[in-house]
């Protein structure tokens, strides 16, 4: 073999070399870099926060692309060189995660070995309950009056609310359960929340039809079932019962004579009031006065039940036009008012005065 050749030899074998080296050192630079957080600098409370399940039984490859795809990592293969190579422990525990974005794969993988959960409360709202006391209850887990005003003052998109006038607050729509978030929900999180798990049971129940058959459209539909659940007891057939009385008034045109609604506006207007100022019977005028004015009040007065929804679209089939709450807790109907007169006499000596 001649110098000339083997000198070409010699300088095609450098330059191989030298391209491996490249290649392995640009590997090195992009893996490294791929191992650094998406974020530079530690961005502290401000950074932003992504929440991740990771379910039992998932494999690297599986979470690696989830949290490729959820923005919390550069690239799924350099997490998963990572965690075969380099991670002194391969064990991933599942769970619920927060991650940041100024975590590095080495962060992640240390987290995710030790099963660091995230940090979730429960909160709950109940039915026949008001905005006012959901508001007070978000205050207690730690929203501001600000966060929580900004959230219930906005618009939202949700089949739910369609019917709802857009003047109208969010009053009898604040699903009432017990919930779990993560300490990074907002408030606008939360009530979506509760619209969809409200709207489940809407549909479940075919109420937007149900409501229909008795003349009324969804929002008043939903008025109507505050109304009954602030009037009547914790029993379905009675909250059926006490809503064919109030749909025989409306629909006969006659004022629904409920002091539920009264005492609603009494609260609004003042939430330290006397319950046994009965003087805000006369108060109040249109629409707010249900002993005066025909038609539902202009809101719900509540968050109705499943049940008392359930009654607005399916009252029974009687015949009273009237009914009182006993003192003994029982439900009284009559279909005169001089019956009803007897009732209150007999069976309402105390509860009857309290508005």
């Amino acid at each position: 073999m001649s110098k000339r050749i083997v000198r070409r030899v010699l300088y095609i074998v450098a330059v191989l070399v030298l391209l491996i080296i490249i290649a392995g050192a640009c590997a090195v630079i992009w893996y490294k870099s791929n191992l650094s957080a998406i974020v530079g600098v530690k961005c502290s409370d401000n950074c932003e926060v992504i929440k991740l399940t990771v379910p039992e039984g998932s494999g690297a490859s599986s979470i690696a692309d989830s949290l490729e795809k959820a923005g919390v990592i550069k690239s799924a293969l350099a997490f998963k060189i990572y965690l075969n190579l380099e991670a002194d422990n391969k064990k991933i525990m599942p769970g619920d995660y927060e991650f940041k974005k100024d975590m590095s794969v080495k962060d992640i993988v240390k987290q995710l070995n030790e099963g660091v959960s995230a940090k979730v409360f429960r909160i709950t709202f109940l039915p026949g309950e008001t905005i006012a006391t959901s508001k007070k209850r978000l205050l207690e887990v730690g929203y501001t009056q600000g966060q929580i005003d900004d959230a219930f003052n906005k618009t939202y998109s949700h089949p739910l609310l369609t019917s709802k006038p857009a003047d109208a607050s969010l009053e009898g729509y604040i699903w009432g359960d017990t919930y779990e978030f993560y300490q990074t929900a907002t408030v606008e999180e939360i009530l979506m929340r509760l619209f969809d798990e409200m709207w489940k049971n809407v549909q479940k129940y075919n109420l937007v039809d149900g409501y229909k058959k008795q003349g009324l459209t969804f929002h008043e539909g939903i008025t109507l079932a505050s109304v009954i659940q602030r009037e009547s007891t914790a029993n379905y057939e009675e909250r059926r019962h006490v809503a064919q009385v109030f749909l025989l008034r409306l629909k006969s045109d006659t004022p629904l004579g409920s002091d539920a609604i009264i005492a609603y506006k009494a609260d609004l207007v003042n939430p330290n009031r006397s319950k046994t100022d009965m003087s805000y019977l006369t108060k109040f005028g249109c629409p707010w006065n249900s002993r005066q004015c025909k038609g539902l009040p202009p809101t719900p007065i509540a968050t109705p039940s499943v049940d008392s929804m359930r009654a607005a679209a399916d009252p029974t089939d009687t015949k009273d036009w009237y009914f009182i709450t006993g003192d003994d807790g029982k439900m009284y109907y009559a279909t005169s008012e001089a019956g009803h007169n007897a009732n209150v006499r007999k069976y309402c000596k105390k509860l009857c005065q309290y508005l």
